[in-house]
């Protein structure tokens, strides 16, 4: 039995490539509220409302972020194409509070050949024991670990095109491709669960690929809800 691959995701015209491979992205697709929105639903209690956020909406907007009054900022909605690796995914999706995610499954289509090759390797830290430092590797070291990694992914997928050959169901031969295979979903989260991703993901702890993506989602956001992220980074990102 023979199968034919899907078309691969292209990326919109708004994503922004993250990983320096010209793959793995992330797009703001949709997204719902603005500064005046978070300002009217703080002050819905008194019956009031604006348009435009003032200097004294951006004073209320600071006391909110401040005193971690969080609940005005879940009146938002924003809507992201990711396109990342599995393995990147898998820490992505340990955030669930105030999120909604649909993947695409292997289950369904073929997994295309579409796979993260590091563009220069990390070294392990030895002071933490899930962190990477930056690299010491000369370039012939970096050559041969090259090599070998992408070794592994080319022979992984030539096994899985040849099990689905072989009339082997996808949901079972998927599971020798290796963990840096692209993966796609929606991600659609409030802004306070925005600031929440960032906070833990865009920090010097994380692994650097899901860094990267952070780094963009927030920069993306920020078209929309400039006064309220500008004044939460101000803060620190508390």
């Amino acid at each position: 039995m023979t199968s034919t691959a899907p078309t691969k995701l292209e990326a919109p015209i708004n994503a922004d490539f993250c990983l320096n491979d010209e793959i793995g992205f992330v797009a703001l697709i949709q997204q719902n509220g603005n500064d005046a929105m978070i300002v009217n639903s703080a002050r819905v209690s008194f019956g009031k409302q604006i348009r435009e956020v003032g200097e004294k909406d951006k004073k209320l907007l600071r006391f909110l972020l401040e005193h971690h009054h969080g609940t005005p900022l879940e009146h938002t909605s924003l809507t992201y194409l990711v396109k990342c690796p599995l393995f990147v995914a898998r820490q992505w999706h340990r955030h669930r509070v105030g999120i909604s995610i649909n993947e695409i499954s292997g289950r369904y289509v073929e997994v295309t050949d579409e796979f993260y090759i590091p563009n220069e390797f990390r070294n392990q830290s030895k002071s933490n024991r899930q962190a990477s430092i930056d690299s010491e590797f000369s370039t012939n070291q970096y050559q041969e670990c090259r090599a070998t990694y992408k070794g592994i992914v080319d022979e992984s997928y030539k096994s899985y095109l040849k099990l689905l050959e072989n009339g082997v169901a996808r949901e079972q031969a998927r599971g020798i491709l290796p963990q840096c295979t692209y993966t796609q979903f929606y991600w659609t989260c409030n802004l306070r669960s925005l600031f929440h991703f960032v906070k833990l993901r865009d920090h010097q702890d994380a692994q650097w690929e899901i860094q990267q993506y952070a780094k963009v989602m927030l920069a993306q956001a920020k078209e929309f809800f400039p006064d309220t992220i500008n004044i939460w980074e101000d803060l620190g990102r508390t």
